[in-house]
């Protein structure tokens, strides 16, 4: 990378005081030799102290510190404020509850000057693993696609328990958001979503579809952080559960997929139900994976009805 482009980092936090702390001071533990600056988005209340003492960690590290308050609430209005007001073309957003292993920055730096056409890199949480029960069950209800990098027919990311198994960057569809890349250019004019609220499920691949649009994405396995998911200020585990079917149908219907792709995003929606009644632990998000379910079928022949009616009128 050229000295003069530089990086942003944008960490998107909501009163995660501590887990903030140790993200930056693990960023200013790279010393990557070309300018970055950290943009903290806050969609919650940062002590003054702890700003002032980010502030002293990352002038110490020679990175530059910026704080943005945001006024609307919720993850994807973080990455649209974050692109906006991105001091370099290069943007990256970390979770706050994320820690760099070493070398990360100059990995990621050398990937946009070797791949001058890419629209953006990510990389792995080294947490995430799998094993053949796991591999087995997600390959039956066609949540994950088998190849890595590649969506399932229904939109779902279940494919990424095989990225910690690869060894070369790999093109892929999506991204993880605890560590995602883009270049700025390639997120300008990202439109609202309205049923992206709050924790977002679903805003990574949103943003991964949109950044496509101007160039190929990539993962690369040797990018890598350890990735805490820290159970502070995320949303009840029933409402997760009902995004998680609600939302990647909402992004089937973003990029206008088939009949077969909703099919299958219905057969692994019945699959993630079925295994939440089966474990007695997961047993209490049922019942929303039901509503959504029934949400979904009940949209769809709304749809239908109305593009029968259309098609009447036309006739």
């Amino acid at each position: 990378m050229k000295t003069e482009q530089g990086m942003t980092l944008a960490v998107c936090t909501r009163n995660r005081h501590e887990e903030l702390e140790r993200c930056i001071v693990s960023i200013a533990g790279e010393a990557p030799g070309f300018p970055c600056e950290v943009m903290v988005v806050d969609d919650g209340e940062l002590p003054d102290p702890l700003r002032e003492r980010l502030n002293e960690v990352l002038r110490g590290a020679g990175m530059a510190f910026t704080y943005h308050r945001k006024r609307r609430p919720g993850l994807l209005y973080s990455r649209i404020d974050a692109a906006e007001h991105a001091a370099h073309d290069i943007l990256l957003f970390l979770d706050d509850d994320v820690e760099l292993e070493e070398g990360y920055l100059r990995r990621l730096a050398r990937l946009y000057s070797r791949y001058e056409g890419a629209a953006g890199f990510g990389g792995i949480d080294v947490f995430i693993r799998s094993n053949w029960k796991w591999d087995w069950f997600t390959r039956l209800i066609l949540y994950d696609s088998g190849k890595p990098g590649k969506l399932s027919p229904g939109g779902f990311g279940g494919s990424m328990t095989r990225w910690t198994r690869m060894k070369d960057p790999f093109r892929t569809e999506f991204m993880l958001g605890c560590n995602m890349s883009f270049r700025r250019t390639a997120l300008l004019g990202l439109p609202d979503a309205e049923w992206l609220s709050g924790y977002s499920l679903g805003e990574d691949l949103y943003l991964s579809h949109w950044a496509a649009r101007s160039g190929p994405l990539w993962i690369d396995p040797s990018l890598r952080v350890k990735h805490y998911q820290s159970p502070v200020s995320r949303d009840k585990e029933e409402q997760v559960a009902f995004t998680e079917v609600v939302n990647h149908y909402r992004l089937l219907r973003l990029k206008r997929a088939g009949s077969w792709r909703h099919a299958a995003h219905l057969w692994t929606s019945i699959g993630l139900w079925g295994r939440a009644w089966a474990r007695k632990k997961w047993r209490h998000k049922a019942p929303y994976y039901g509503k959504a379910i029934r949400e979904v079928l009940v949209e769809d022949w709304r749809r239908l009805f109305r593009e029968s009616v259309s098609d009447l009128g036309n006739g």
